[in-house]
């Protein structure tokens, strides 16, 4: 059989053009493949970093709820008659009543080598008592009392974490950790609170939020877990064994010895698969003490591969598709169908590179009109997948900046603003001012009416308060029923008291609440620079200090 020249070339076109199409789907997907295991990777790390702000977060909490207890027992009357100590062990139950993962609350003074003057504690039912006087330890040996003494005044103390011997308490084991501030009177320090804090609640909280294949980690100083997916390899050092990160995952070395604040890399676990994991050092207590913790997460490749596969398996429908139709042209091959196909080439080669093409012969009736309509589907899918990784990325930014709850800037994007607000008042000579606004009564909503219901007055609340301000204006939620309100180019303490008695003349009016009003009261506090504060953290715990007067003359909670 003697092949003619259109069937030669029909036939050279028709392979060329198959194998163009494995090696450009080959190229394709090797890079897609390249491209998206090292988005997942930094998007492992950036959930990580969302993660770290979380517990810190976590632990400014308790250290506030601390702080709050300590001067509460400053108090001359507690320190020196008993009966009004009860005062002061009725604020102790209401928190631990408010706050499920704290296990202990407790003030101890610096006389009598430490010995505690109130302890409350949460029983092994859950019902939260008040140890009896005779009961009371003596305290100053244990660093949370010699430790805490040393600190200034607003300094919190964290300490390690450990497993309870406590077996009066009917909580012997249980992962614990404890939070203490000092007690100041005048210049002396008088005392010690310490909350000690179940460690399992209140880690499980923090990583709540994770997708099930990640796994969680979370390492002392020293490298002995503290949290790891397989529970039995956590507090280790507790049981007399050693189990350290730094050996199962050596990349984390640079971490506990100081060399880098984060790591990225891939390994594989006990079973022989390849995970990512994403491991940050995250700081302890104050930074004078030098404790740090190492977190971490991992995710398995596999679930990190599963939209390669998809692209993969997509790509190769796709290119069986391309082949079909090369096979398709060769028979009938001229001179009318070269240019055609030559632009379906430049717009393949131009996709591999990332660059624009121009259209393709999609509105054909034949073979290339065919193979053109396969390649735009081809790419518009690659196209979706990409988009659905941007959005998740988009989606993860967001979460670290604002609250999920009321959608309002969180107290990272606030402080981020607030710094650039006080950078440009600087610049320009011009006040601005934050406004403290405090939920009065909130915890009697959240106990009489549920926390559905105290969702909802948070999230009308924060309506409330963007529509008593300018569009301009920052309204932020820092936590629980917290917000601030960021005004720039406010000149005068007459403008400052008109905002504030906008916002007040808001909360008169009851709050809608599923279709019911509530009447709900806030307290607020004006601090302005440069006239309160010259910096921001100033302004805002001056702001802080405020509302607090404020809602002391008002008789609020």
């Amino acid at each position: 059989m003697r092949w003619n020249i259109g069937q030669r070339l029909g036939l050279l076109l028709a392979s060329f053009s198959v194998l163009a199409a494995l090696v450009l789907g080959y190229l394709t997907y090797t890079a897609a493949r390249d491209m998206l295991e090292q988005r997942a990777q930094r998007t492992l790390q950036r959930t990580a970093r969302v993660l770290a702000a979380q517990l810190q977060s976590g632990f400014d909490s308790v250290g506030r709820d601390a702080t709050v207890l300590a001067h509460l027992a400053a108090s001359p009357t507690v320190q020196q008659a008993a009966a009004h100590r009860q005062v002061l062990a009725d604020a102790f139950q209401s928190l631990l009543l408010a706050r499920p993962a704290y296990l202990q609350v407790r003030f101890v003074g610096m006389q009598d080598h430490g010995l505690e003057l109130v302890r409350v504690h949460r029983q092994a039912d859950g019902r939260v008592a008040r140890t009896p006087d005779a009961q009371l330890q003596e305290k100053a040996h244990f660093p949370f009392v010699f430790e805490t003494r040393r600190l200034a005044p607003g300094q919190v103390y964290l300490g390690d974490f450990g497993t309870s011997l406590d077996e009066a308490q009917g909580l012997p084991g249980e992962a614990v950790f404890s939070v203490a501030a000092p007690v100041v009177a005048g210049t002396d320090v008088v005392g010690v609170v310490e909350v000690r804090v179940d460690a399992s609640v209140f880690l499980a909280r923090v990583s709540a939020g994770l997708p099930e294949p990640y796994g969680f980690y979370l390492a002392n100083r020293w490298g002995d877990y503290l949290v790891h997916p397989e529970r039995s390899k956590a507090f280790g050092f507790e049981r007399g064994e050693r189990v350290l990160v730094q050996e199962e995952f050596p990349s984390t070395a640079a971490l506990l010895d100081g060399a880098a604040a984060e790591q990225g890399f891939a390994q594989p676990d006990a079973q022989g698969m390849d995970e990512a994991y994403a491991f940050l050092r995250v700081p302890q207590g104050v930074p004078e003490s030098g404790r740090f913790l190492v977190m971490g997460l991992s995710e398995p490749m596999a679930a990190v591969q599963a939209d390669v596969q998809q692209l993969g398996r997509s790509m190769l429908q796709m290119l069986a598709v391309v082949a079909l139709a090369a096979l398709l042209l060769a028979a009938g091959v001229s001179r009318v169908v070269t240019g055609p196909l030559r632009s379906v080439m430049r717009a393949a080669e131009a996709f591999s590179q990332g660059r624009s093409h121009g259209d393709l012969p999609v509105a054909r009736q034949d073979e290339l009109g065919e193979l053109a309509r396969s390649f735009a589907d081809m790419e518009e899918q690659i196209r979706r997948q990409m988009h659905e990784l941007n959005r998740s990325r988009d989606a993860m930014a967001h979460l670290a900046h604002h609250d999920p709850l009321t959608g309002l800037p969180n107290r990272r994007m606030f402080e981020q603003r607030l710094q650039e607000a006080l950078e440009r008042a600087q610049r320009s000579g011009r006040s601005c001012m934050v406004v403290f606004v405090d939920l009065d009564d909130f915890k009697a909503v959240n106990d009489k009416l549920g926390h559905a219901v105290g969702d909802a007055v948070l999230q009308a609340a924060a309506r409330t308060i963007r529509g008593a301000v300018r569009q301009v204006d920052t309204v932020a939620r820092l936590a629980g029923d917290e917000f601030t309100v960021l005004c720039e180019n406010v000149d005068t303490e007459a403008d400052a008291q008109r905002v504030l008695a906008k916002l007040r003349r808001a909360f008169e009016e009851p709050l809608p609440i599923d279709g019911r009003p509530l009447a709900v009261r806030a307290s607020m506090g004006v601090s302005r620079y440069p006239q309160d504060a010259q910096d921001a953290h100033t302004l805002l715990a001056s702001a802080d200090a405020a509302m607090y007067r404020s809602k002391k003359q008002r008789g609020g909670e």
